[in-house]
């Protein structure tokens, strides 16, 4: 259901990369957008301040910046990110949209990351809370 929503919210992969953007990039700064709509994500947020780089194999860089609980997608490498997060591009949009366990996703190495496993963690139920408040057009 995910997968179809963003589909519509984000149009045809054509068009993205015309735009310089592919479907996980543009698919996180929804997330993003959604994350800072939500009280209880807020909640979440709130104390954490972090600096998460994606490093996607067929993605340009990217990375949120989490402060003051809100968080901010930015286009590009940060220089001193807490948790960079890699792996390809297919892997990090089926656990965007919930396909992929990522536990399991990462006991089979199909993504690594670098920093503290607590703030990968942290990030993944933050990613949890966001990806079920999804609302599906009708």
């Amino acid at each position: 259901m995910l997968r179809e929503f963003l589909n519509r919210k984000t149009g045809s992969t054509r068009r993205l990369q015309a735009r310089g953007l592919g479907r996980v990039k543009e698919g996180w700064r929804y997330f993003a957008e959604r994350a800072n709509e939500l009280t209880k994500v807020r909640e979440m947020m709130n104390g954490w301040d972090r600096v998460l780089q994606f490093r996607l194999d067929g993605e340009d860089p990217f990375y949120f910046t989490f402060s003051g609980g809100a968080v901010t997608f930015s286009d590009g490498t940060h220089a001193k990110p807490d948790l960079t997060l890699k792996g390809a591009e297919d892997v990090f949009y089926r656990l965007m949209t919930g396909e992929l366990d990522r536990i399991k996703a990462f006991m089979f190495g199909q993504f690594k990351f670098d920093g503290p496993l607590r703030d990968a963690v942290k990030f993944a139920d933050i990613g949890d809370v966001v990806r079920k408040s999804v609302k599906f057009p009708s």
